[in-house]
């Protein structure tokens, strides 16, 4: 059954304060709860879709990595109503093995960009022999040109969503998946700047599956080759999921991106007090930003 196209006009906007800067690049992950879906997640479709809308032109990230987005035609609406930005899903025909994985109606990855910032040179679905590990959704890689500041910079972006749940089952699906991810970037990207926004569905200090450590060691001693930023947020005890106490929207990211963090920058954006009935009407999860300075 083909999606239907979202009413229009979109609701009137919501102010939301930036958290972008021209000086910087920023970065951020977003679960947008079964986007474009008719029957699961908020039910006024428009008005979930204005919603995310105001987040993204109002925080003025320049790169959204984006999950749970149902509807294609949810997602291109979306785009067509962010001026300055495209957009890219995982299914999309651009995507190599893209289809492979991932068909109408499944929750899919995503990448929202700004095209002033970011120009793309070529995505693909990855690891697809831990499909299983991955539930069903292997992650996009999206390969990136970065402008600022009248240099460019070639990048990766990774975007994930990982396995969910606190069953051992399924801490063990996500901890295998997380070994395979850093196998996979070790030898495929050694040497890149290389930046993986995602809903992990579990914390980079201890798990969400009771009595479990993270079951993301294997990146989390690997610094600093790669480093969570975000780790910080879980260590002041935020968090970025509506009714739990627990960060599991996290960015990773090499220490050639690590080399322009900015120190302290990692946010997790609570837009739930500025959007009146936000879990009903946008979305359970809150955006996870962080920030960069490029030098050179």
């Amino acid at each position: 059954m083909p999606d239907p196209p979202p009413p229009e006009p979109l609701p009137t906007p919501i102010s939301i304060p930036a958290r972008g800067t021209a000086a910087t690049l920023d970065i951020a992950t977003w679960n947008l709860l079964y986007f474009g879906a008719a029957n699961q997640g908020p039910t006024d479709e428009a008005l979930q879709l204005a919603r995310v809308r105001d987040v993204i032109l109002g925080t003025d990230a320049d790169l959204w990595g984006v999950q749970e987005v149902t509807s294609a035609t949810a997602f291109n609406t979306l785009a067509a109503n962010l001026p300055g930005y495209a957009g890219l899903l995982a299914n999309d025909s651009t995507v190599t093995d893209g289809t492979d994985y991932y068909t109408g109606g499944e929750l899919k990855v995503g990448l929202i960009y700004k095209t002033s910032a970011l120009e793309v040179t070529g995505a693909r679905v990855i690891l697809g022999e831990l499909n299983h590990e991955f539930a069903g959704r292997p992650p996009l890689e999206v390969r990136v040109r970065l402008s600022h500041g009248g240099a460019q910079h070639d990048a990766v972006v990774i975007v994930l969503h990982a396995k969910a749940d606190e069953q051992v089952s399924s801490w063990e699906r996500r901890a295998a998946a997380g070994i395979g991810l850093k196998e996979y970037v070790d030898s495929a990207w050694s040497e890149t700047l290389v930046l993986i926004p995602g809903d992990w569905n579990d914390d980079v200090d201890e798990s969400i599956t009771s009595g479990r450590d993270t079951p993301y060691r294997a990146l989390v001693d690997a610094a600093p080759r790669w480093v969570f930023p975000t780790a910080e947020l879980s260590a002041a005890r935020a968090t970025s999921i509506l009714g739990f106490e627990e960060m599991i929207d996290h960015i990773l990211a090499s220490d050639e991106a690590m080399a322009w963090y900015e120190e302290g920058s990692a946010l997790v954006y609570r837009v739930d007090e500025l959007i009146p009935d936000y879990r009903d009407t946008t979305s359970n999860h809150l955006p996870v930003l962080v920030r960069l300075r490029p030098t050179g």
